[in-house]
């Protein structure tokens, strides 16, 4: 066994056991959990009876390794919501170093969901944020006891504990647990929350206080570091069959998006629901003067979603249930600092929306920033999606398949008999396929395995219901080092829906530009990357040689 333990407690099934991103030798791996469906490959889960409320279960083993980890000499504990991104033997060596306990600096968190109440440098400052928390919540909820709280500060103060006396972020705890010192704080602070407030952040600086004992402040953002990342709940998966893959939808899949109707502010947007597009809000916004008209009716109760509108996309913006509508004020918006494009690429990809099938009910607030984006000219960047809810899955509440998948475009196409590994869909399948225009039948190349077995070596051309297979290896398919017909199935195609489809360049490099269908379809094609279509899902796994821009 090794000496060295890095461990969590889940109780219910909220959060997902996160693997490490890297390699984590010489560290076990430990859960604490009452849900016997939890299962991992990396982490030992022991079932834990449920004692006392699911927060307190949860923070018993967090508070007392001790009691739970006596065979281990150093441990890491990490809350249930967190992964671990880098190698952290650097960083517990360094705050171990001279100390037997060290834990991340509040002062030194960025301003988030909080804004600036999440830089917090006391437990006063902690009970104050707790309180403004529940008084910005639309429904009152506080996430303890305020009278508790208030009753359990108050004796601290009269204790003497003094003001602006650090403030830890326990997210993270790293210890030598059974030091005799940490044993004897680790039991105060553990009574602490037995008895008083579940918040365990209200109490841990003043038992380190009033034990005297010593530790080390890490000094980085735990919000913004490389050893861990914290994991959104929203985005958790809960059952180990679930895999969640998420692509990025093109602009016109955006603009082409309804709105869910709504109050709060969702209706101020929308003007009452007549604009039910997000095209349709692009473009009544960007006609000269309406952002001035509508913006003068704005009021504390409707002004959220269209302030963040026109502030577009900005840095540490708050979660509009804890800081109130009525908060977030244009001044709001503006006082955070303006992402720039590079940033945004990065937050949308590790930040997917919950967009349903051509609809936006949930991540709106996004939805408006993106709009206020495209009204002031600055460019689209690709939100990224559920995979399946892009063009499978149909919104529930209502069963509408909004947007249907770009196979659908491609008339007889499950007219073809032949295993969809055997071919190839080649020509202007390929703009069926982007929605330029409907093709007259289907060309396909097949496979030499495919030829002999189904149509007895036949090497001629094939015509059948409107699919026409091309002879063997036919020589205007020869190029960019393609080999033949079996080389371009398996190293020259790109697969959506289960069928293969021929890179773009084999058709574009060598369309005619002067008939009329050829000057149409190549409007389309060009229309089709202006509005960045390339980018979203399923082209997006196309390389721009694969595409053939240069033909375009």
């Amino acid at each position: 066994m090794n000496k060295k333990v890095i461990y969590t407690s889940i109780f219910g099934s909220e959060y997902y056991l996160h693997d490490p991103e890297v390699d984590m030798k010489g560290w076990d791996f430990i859960c604490f959990t009452d849900n016997p469906n939890y299962e991992s490959n990396y982490w030992k889960v022991v079932l834990t009876p449920k004692i006392y409320d699911g927060a307190r279960d949860s923070k018993k083993p967090k508070i007392l390794p001790h009691r739970y980890l006596k065979d281990y000499d150093i441990s890491v504990w990490v809350d249930g919501d967190v992964k671990i991104t880098d190698d952290i033997n650097q960083l517990v060596d360094k705050y171990l170093y001279d100390k037997d306990y060290a834990v991340f600096n509040h002062e030194f968190c960025g301003i988030t969901t909080t804004g600036n109440l999440n830089v917090r440098k006391c437990i006063y400052d902690e009970a104050k944020f707790i309180k403004w928390l529940g008084d910005n919540h639309p429904r009152k909820h506080y996430k303890d006891d305020l009278n508790v709280i208030n009753n359990q500060v108050n004796r601290y103060r009269e204790e003497g504990y003094p003001e602006n006396n650090g403030q830890a972020r326990n997210t993270i705890l790293i210890r030598r647990h059974n030091n005799k010192d940490i044993i004897k704080t680790m039991e105060d602070w553990w009574t602490e929350v037995k008895y008083g407030s579940k918040r365990d952040q209200l109490s841990f600086p003043y038992v380190s206080w009033r034990n005297k004992l010593d530790f080390n402040f890490i000094d980085e953002d735990i919000d913004n570091n490389k050893w861990f990342k914290l994991m959104k709940k929203w985005r958790q998966i809960k059952s180990k069959e679930v895999v969640e893959v998420y692509e990025p939808i093109s602009l016109e899949y955006f603009l082409n998006m309804e709105f869910a109707d709504g109050s709060g502010g969702k209706e101020i947007v929308t003007q009452n629901h007549t604009l039910r597009t997000v095209r349709d809000v692009y473009m009544f916004y960007s006609i000269p003067g309406n952002v001035q008209t509508v913006k003068d009716k704005l009021i504390p109760d409707n002004w959220q979603y269209y302030n963040c509108m026109l502030a577009e996309f900005r840095k540490d913006v708050g979660n509009h249930h804890e800081l109130g509508w009525d908060n977030m004020t244009e001044e709001y918006y503006y006082n955070l600092e303006l992402m720039n494009d590079g940033e945004l690429e990065t937050f949308l990809k590790e930040n997917p929306t919950e967009f349903d099938n051509g609809y936006i009910k949930h991540s709106f607030h996004r939805a408006c920033a993106m709009i206020g984006r495209l009204i002031k000219g600055k460019k689209y960047i690709p939100f990224y999606m559920n995979k399946n809810q892009i063009y499978d899955e149909v919104r529930k509440s209502d069963g509408v398949q909004r947007v249907r998948p770009p196979i659908n475009n491609l008339k007889g196409v499950s007219d073809i008999s032949i295993p969809s590994e055997e071919f190839v869909i080649c020509q202007s399948g390929i703009l069926a396929l982007m929605g330029i225009r409907q093709n007259d039948d289907i060309d396909i190349i097949i496979s030499t395995e495919a030829r002999n077995q189904i149509f007895n070596g036949d090497t001629n051309f094939i015509r059948s219901n409107g699919v026409e297979i091309f002879e063997p290896n036919r020589g205007k398919f020869r190029i960019f080092d393609a080999q033949g017909d079996d080389d371009l199935i398996d190293n020259y195609s790109f697969k959506v829906n289960g069928y293969n489809f021929l890179e773009p360049r084999f058709y574009f490099s060598r369309k005619n530009k002067h008939t009329d269908r050829d000057k149409s379809d190549w409007e389309g094609i060009r229309k089709f990357f202006e509005m960045e279509s390339h980018l979203g899902y399923p082209f997006n796994q196309l390389t721009e040689e694969q595409w053939g821009v240069q033909y375009i």
